[in-house]
Formats: C-alpha cells, structure tokens, sequence
C-alpha cells in the first residue's frame, strides 16, 4: 500500500516536481526553508579604540540540505508493479535526472515553490546542488536522502 504524508507543515514544488506530495517522496525537514537567509559583511576594526564601527549586513545565498525519504512502494508516476528495488531506483533516476542533472537556463537555475501550512506560497530560483543517498531499508521499501539547495538570494519569500 502506498505511503501517505502528512502535509501540515506545508509542501514543495522544484521545477514543476512536488518533492512532498504523491507517496513517492517527502520533504522531512521542510521547515528548514522558513529560515532567515545568511548574511555577509564585516564590522570596522579602528585602530586603539575597543570595539569595532558596525557595518550594514545584507542577505546572501544561502545553503540548505533537505532530508528526503523517497519511497520504495510507489513511484513519482504512481506505480506499483515491479519490487520494490526497482520502484525505488526509479524514483532515485527520476531525482537525478529531473531535478539534480544540470538544466538548460542561463542561470542554472529552477524555481521552487514553498506553499507555507495557511496556504500562501512563496516562489525563489534555487540551484539544486546535488543528491546524496543515507540509509535505506533492507527491503527497498524506503531510502533516505539529502538534496542540497542553494538559493541564490539566500532565502525563499
């Protein structure tokens, strides 16, 4: 039977791919991307005086890891047949290829959508850095992930 989410703390859509929704796949620390965006710039060091002269700070681009579980019972386009290795490493190859493979844009970049728990959404450019795989069930039907974000202005409003 196909896993089902819960989807209180809101959902995620990176180039059209809802990343929370579906069965296939959840974000589980989603709420990593209401953070505050990093900062850049240094303060003053005067010479002979205590203290320093305190500079403005401005957002940067900011890095987040999501930690998916992408799931083995089902597959993003709904799917049960086959074992479940198979429907997992479908899963895996569809990650890659949509949403961690290079796009073609100028910038490198895909927009995401971040529908917040009230129902708002929130739309940035992100890059989608890279897939790393963690542990996994012995029988495939779950395996857990890390999908590296940068967002280029450092936070998703």
């Amino acid at each position: 039977m196909p896993t089902t989410w819960n989807t209180n703390a809101g959902g995620l859509t990176i180039a059209g791919i809802d990343v929370c929704n579906g069965g296939w796949c959840r974000v589980l620390n989603l709420l990593e991307l209401w953070l505050p965006a990093d900062q850049r710039g240094s303060d003053k060091v005067i010479p002979g005086v205590s203290g320093v002269k305190a500079r403005p700070r401005r957002d940067t681009a900011t890095r987040r890891s999501l930690r998916l579980q992408v799931a083995g019972d089902i597959t993003y386009a709904g799917s049960t047949s086959g074992d479940a290795y198979e429907r997992l490493a479908t899963n895996i190859d569809y990650i890659r290829s949509a949403l961690v493979a290079p796009p073609g844009t100028s910038t490198g970049t895909r927009s995401a959508v971040l529908t917040m728990p009230d129902g708002a959404s929130r739309t940035e450019d992100v890059h989608v850095i890279g897939f790393e795989l963690g542990k996994f069930a012995e029988d495939a039907r779950w395996a857990l992930g890390v999908l590296e974000l940068s967002i280029p202005s450092g936070r998703i409003q």
